[in-house]
């Protein structure tokens, strides 16, 4: 294992032949898991990816080329299936609220107790070693709900969270890619074997629908760190620059949402 310097000065370790045992995985979309640790998931024991929601955000016209939301939805879906058959002893399942729909696109911080019972149930089942899911990056509003989910799943079954960063806009208005917005040691990367950036490489392929927004990423290593066990509820951002132009929301009623959740679920484990 080699350690680095990072520009900011954090500590960056590179584990070159890490294993992992049981790894659950807390997606917000198909093919988010496979950009974010595809290599990682390789490397695990045993994989469980848990998607967040259905993938097809209302307003945004992928009807009009699929027929329906739905068709959109379920084309995404079977395209996660063939990529995660790739990788041996991975499998998935979706997050659903108790009547068995899903969760809207852009939506799920509105049925953060809802999506929260629905994933502890399949993590309980599942019994992980370790929990991957998104960084609190202000880049996706769905992403961060997922974060703040797996923060609490893995208080309650007392188990390690790692985070990974996608995508984020500085001050200046630049996208930023698979960079943390507030580097802090603890940080590593995880450099992929040719092998394994092979099989990262056919699983994007399956994501048809997804190729443009996929080929912006580097296939070559993924970023991890500890995730903060309670990290401080405010953000430097004050809105989502990439998602929600048709519904204009707000950081502040993202995190009054996260709030109340995370009341609910500490009274819930104490």
């Amino acid at each position: 294992m080699a350690s680095r310097r990072s520009e900011s000065g954090t500590l960056v370790t590179t584990p070159l032949n890490d294993k992992f045992g049981r790894v659950l995985v807390l997606a917000a979309h198909p093919d988010d898991e496979t950009i974010a640790c595809a290599g990682l998931i390789q490397r695990a024991a045993a994989a469980l990816v848990v998607f967040g929601v259905d993938g097809a955000p209302p307003h945004y016209g992928f009807e009009k080329g699929f027929g329906s939301l739905k068709n959109y939805s379920e084309i995404r879906f079977q395209e996660a299936l063939r990529a995660l058959k790739l990788i041996p002893n991975c499998d998935f399942r979706r997050l659903a609220r108790s009547n068995g729909t899903a969760f809207i696109d852009q939506h799920l911080f509105l049925d953060l107790p809802a999506a929260f019972t629905s994933f502890i149930q399949s993590a309980q089942a599942f019994s992980p070693d370790l929990i991957v899911s998104h960084a609190f990056e202000g880049g996706h509003i769905d992403h961060d709900a997922c974060h703040f989910l797996a923060q609490c799943a893995a208080r309650l079954l007392d188990v390690q969270f790692l985070e990974f960063p996608l995508y984020w806009q500085d001050e200046g208005g630049k996208d930023v890619i698979q960079q943390f917005r507030q580097p802090r040691d603890g940080e590593f990367t995880l450099q992929l074997t040719p092998e394994e950036i092979l099989l990262k490489q056919r699983m994007l392929a399956e994501y048809h629908t997804q190729a443009k927004i996929a080929s912006i990423f580097q296939a070559e290593f993924e970023r991890f760190r500890p995730a903060l066990k309670q990290p401080p509820i405010r953000a430097t951002w004050r809105k989502y620059p990439f998602e929600n132009r048709f519904l204009c929301l707000k950081t502040k009623s993202f995190l009054a949402k996260v709030i109340e959740f995370q009341q609910l679920a500490f009274a819930a484990t104490v």
